[in-house]
């Protein structure tokens, strides 16, 4: 029962901590342009399709249709997200209360894990909890609100616990196997910038391990023989005489956890892995260059230089609010406790590696100011894809919130001249930071325009400095001081991570959700029309907003296929062929005059009433050479395309027909399946507006049928005279195949771990 006190603490302490989200309805975390306006979408999509009974693979809503594993973003092979969505929905949205409890079960879940990381490290209960706490709200985790980056981050200090229980020779092949287990789970939060600089980590120390042989406990002693005693495959321990056996059994050894550890991960994130480089092999995103990049395009260094932590930020460590988007402020009481940590138990080998995982971290996420992060971007595969170095700060501070656990014990322990030294430094700090603000509040006539916050660090340093006297010389109790402690840290990093929840009274932040929450009225018209058809904007209702109320959009704020993009959907004859029957617009737009309906804001919605279905039929296909070709007929012979459909190189044959019309009709559709009912008056090709992807199968009567690829982005199916029925099924390889493999890596973990612990005596 006492070791689940300490973990109930820590919750009573961060529910309490995020009060505004617990306790009123005043505040919110999803409030940000890309929090608001795509993820909020999103996950309001994927509760919709699982609540539903239906696994969010496909999402129909933004351009001609999208993967939702493949995009990675939505988040949907991470367990949490499965269990915010099965919350039953109010009025068909995700309940707010929902939203709150999850994000503050994401920070209990870091502090948590950090909790357990220090224990195992033998840090004291009191120590383990500061350090939890740390790591949990300040820093990487306690700024970052996207959730498919927290929810990666906050799995870092489990990685690192089996990591280190791996290498002192604890169950050691179990530990690589939970080591492994968690990183997977870092590469199924949806994000890959997290996973890639822990798996930089994570082969780093593995690395260490296996150069320097000898660091840890592979080998524990000389015996009076002179012989060395280490540690075989099985963690029990047997004797070498010679000293190049020894080196290479731990070599083998490490190199065999590694093994287990990488493979293990590699097989658990497969589930988001697989979908994830299939969508980037045919898609286009934008990462801060002037054109979109395709996979095997290099993401430009400068946009690495550009995200970078700038060296004048590092001030922002100590300092709330002093940075751009990096979250870097860690706090005077962390930073000092770790530091107070390193400089006592410096000896201690979890401290060196804590110490060089931090220092990587910290100078990596110097981008364009680290020599060591530009050689890895040019030879490591894949890290170019991280185009935020600033991001690597959470190693930072994932590490120094180990050492301040070390810097708790460190105070209650023997004095030493390292106490006195840092409680002269500490107090320094705050008195010399005072008077520069008093100098230059002077200076300026009291007239004070900057970030006020800087006086908090200011006061938390003088409190601190006199809290490590009073504890250091007895004054003070263990238990009181370590209680104020923990209020002198919260009170320190509330002033930056409770400042990120906005208030729903301040518009300059409720306006970006606004824009998605506002318009049911739009949403309710449109839901009432006969469909399916596409629909497009503009006003400020952005694209997602057909996610959140389950409508078409024509384009999504998202990365793209690249066969979609080909097609130049912003002109009326496109427009046309996409099945683009509505616009949203405050006037009269090309194309759409008939205006149909008023919504409450203002906004009308005009009709095109010459829009393409969703699905016809066409008798004559014609062969072009490339995408420019096709956008060319497009541009001079659009209407055509009703009766005929473009394909790249060689071209089925189809029968003469005369001008009889067809009927064909979409019946049902749903997100991963589409049935159409054709009944055509001779041979022909069936042509679905939806976009060409891998996955996609189509039956004819039941029985297989070749999708072609159409209209440069289109699906169409060819179908012999009279009445069929053609479905369309998603059915993605990739998907299953990532998740054979993932359920292959769960299951290798727990064999793994059985076959260890049968292996212990007792």
């Amino acid at each position: 029962m006492r070791a689940l006190t300490f973990p109930l603490v820590l919750l009573l302490i961060v529910v309490a901590f995020y009060w505004k989200l617990a306790f009123t309805y005043q505040y919110d975390w999803m409030w940000g342009s890309d929090l608001g306006q795509q993820v909020l979408p999103w996950f309001e999509e994927e509760a919709r399709q699982l609540q539903h009974g239906q696994f969010p693979l496909w999402d129909p809503h933004s351009w001609l249709g999208q993967p939702l594993l493949g995009q990675a973003q939505p988040g949907a092979a991470y367990p949490l997200n499965w269990l915010l969505w099965l919350v039953p929905s109010k009025h068909g949205h995700i309940r707010m209360w929902a939203l709150q409890w999850y994000y503050i079960a994401i920070h209990y879940m870091a502090a948590l894990f950090c909790y357990l990381l220090c224990r195992d490290l033998g840090r004291s209960r009191a120590a383990s909890l500061v350090a939890g706490l740390a790591f949990s709200l300040a820093g990487y985790v306690g700024w970052t609100d996207w959730p498919q980056m927290v929810n990666g981050a906050v799995w870092t200090p489990l990685v690192f616990m089996f990591l280190l229980r791996a290498a002192r020779g604890v169950r050691p092949q179990a530990s690589a196997a939970l080591c492994g287990l968690c990183l997977g789970m870092t590469w199924l939060s949806g994000h890959h910038q997290v996973p890639i600089f822990l798996t930089l980590a994570c082969t780093g120390v593995w690395l260490y391990y296996f150069l320097s042989w000898r660091a840890h406990s592979c080998v524990r002693r000389r015996d009076s023989s002179r012989r060395l005693l280490v540690w075989d495959s099985n963690s029990k321990p047997s004797v070498e005489t010679s000293l190049d056996a020894a080196r290479m059994s731990a070599r083998a050894t490490y190199f065999r956890l590694g093994v287990i550890a990488m493979g293990i991960a590699a097989l658990v994130g497969a589930l988001q892995i697989l979908p994830a480089q299939e969508y980037g092999r045919l898609a286009l995103r934008w990462v801060g260059t002037d054109r979109p990049a395709g996979w095997t395009d290099i993401v430009p260094y400068h946009v690495h230089q550009e995200f970078s932590l700038h060296p004048i930020h590092l001030f922002g460590i100590l300092i709330p609010g002093f940075d751009l988007r990096e979250g870097t402020f860690f706090g005077i009481v962390a930073v000092s406790l770790a530091l107070l940590g390193l400089a006592v138990f410096w000896k201690e080998h979890a401290v060196r590696v804590f110490s060089a995982i931090a220092l990587g971290g910290l100078v990596y996420s110097l981008g364009g100011n680290s020599v060591f992060q530009g050689f890895i971007y040019s030879v490591v595969p894949w890290v170019e894809k991280a185009r935020v170095p600033a991001m690597a700060t959470l190693l930072f501070h994932s590490g120094f919130a180990a050492l301040a656990a070390f810097g708790v014990d460190a105070v209650r322990g023997m004095p030493s001249a390292w106490h006195r030294r840092f409680n002269i430094a500490v107090a320094a700090f705050g008195i010399l930071t005072s008077a520069i603000l008093a100098a230059n509040l002077l200076a300026v006539k009291l007239a004070w325009s900057f970030d006020d916050r800087i006086v908090m660090t200011c006061l938390v340093a003088i409190l601190m400095a006199a809290l490590l006297y009073a504890w250091r010389t007895g004054n003070l109790k263990h238990a009181p001081a370590v209680t104020l402690l923990i209020c002198l840290l919260l009170l320190e990093v509330g002033n930056q991570a409770s400042y990120n929840l906005a208030d729903r009274n301040d518009w300059s932040r409720r306006q970006y959700i606004e824009t998605v929450w506002g318009n049911s009225d739009l949403a309710d018209f449109l839901h009432r029309q006969p469909g399916p058809f596409r629909v497009d904007t503009k006003t400020d209702v952005v694209p997602n907003w057909g996610d959140f109320y389950a409508v078409d959009f024509v384009r999504s704020m998202t990365g793209v296929t690249a066969n979609a993009f080909e097609l130049e959907w912003h002109t009326a004859r496109v427009k046309k062929l996409l099945g683009v029957k509505y616009v949203l617009s405050r006037e009269p737009v090309d194309g759409f005059a008939n205006e149909v309906f008023q919504g409450r804001s203002g906004i009308k919605i005009y009709e095109d009433s010459d829009a393409f279905p969703r699905a016809w039929a066409v008798h004559d296909l014609v062969s072009i050479a490339s995408p420019g070709e096709g956008r060319v007929f497009m541009n001079e012979r659009g209407k055509d395309l009703r009766s005929r459909a473009l394909i790249i190189g060689a071209r089925p044959s189809l029968p003469a027909c005369s001008g009889e019309a067809d009927a064909v009709a979409v019946t049902a559709y749903a997100p991963a399946k589409v049935s159409i009912q054709a009944n055509l008056k001779c041979d022909g090709m069936v042509v679905l507006s939806d976009t060409y992807y891998p996955g996609w199968t189509a039956t004819v009567d039941g029985q297989p049928a070749r999708i072609y690829e159409v209209d440069l982005a289109l699906r169409g199916v060819l179908v012999s005279r009279g009445s069929h029925e053609i479905i369309f099924r998603y059915r993605p390889f990739s998907v299953f195949l990532g998740g054979g493999l993932s359920l292959a890596g769960l299951i290798g973990a727990a064999v793994i771990i059985i076959l260890d612990r049968l292996k212990i005596p007792g």
